[in-house]
């Protein structure tokens, strides 16, 4: 009995602690050509995260879709769920985001683009989480 009652008290513990996921942007190349994502940070917002990954202004992902190791790109934002909010406060910190292949080249500029590009990607139910998957209709 005293084993029951341990393991019920464990794995309630264990739930409540492993509860809040990370939260970060994932760029995916599904397609067939290399992809160059490129986002500029807005200097005038400061970001903690974004600052300590950016190199010069920007974070650049050079996605190669058949090689697992750089097929996808990750910003880190630490722990917490995705909502609007938080949305529109990563939107702000970001002045543009480039996605591009060796044919196309789309260019999300605007404060309202770039918080309809985080909008759109992010699902789920109880543990949303952000992945844009960029693969050769993306850019048609």
């Amino acid at each position: 009995m005293k084993k029951v009652n341990f393991l019920f008290l464990f794995l309630t513990a264990f739930l409540l602690i492993s509860c809040d996921p990370s939260q970060g942007i994932l760029f995916t190349n599904k397609g067939e050509s290399n992809v160059k994502v490129k986002v500029i940070i807005n200097s005038k917002v400061k970001n903690d995260q974004l600052d300590e990954m950016k190199k010069g202004d920007s974070i650049v992902f050079n996605l190669i879709p058949h090689n697992p190791d750089e097929k996808q790109g990750h910003i880190y934002f630490g722990r917490g769920r995705w909502d609007d909010e938080n949305i529109i406060k990563i939107s702000k910190s970001i002045k543009s985001i480039e996605i591009e292949n060796h044919n196309y080249k789309i260019v999300y500029k605007s404060q309202q683009a770039i918080n309809n590009l985080l909008k759109e990607n992010y699902n789920g139910i109880i543990m949303k989480s952000l992945n844009i998957k960029i693969d050769d209709n993306f850019f048609k």
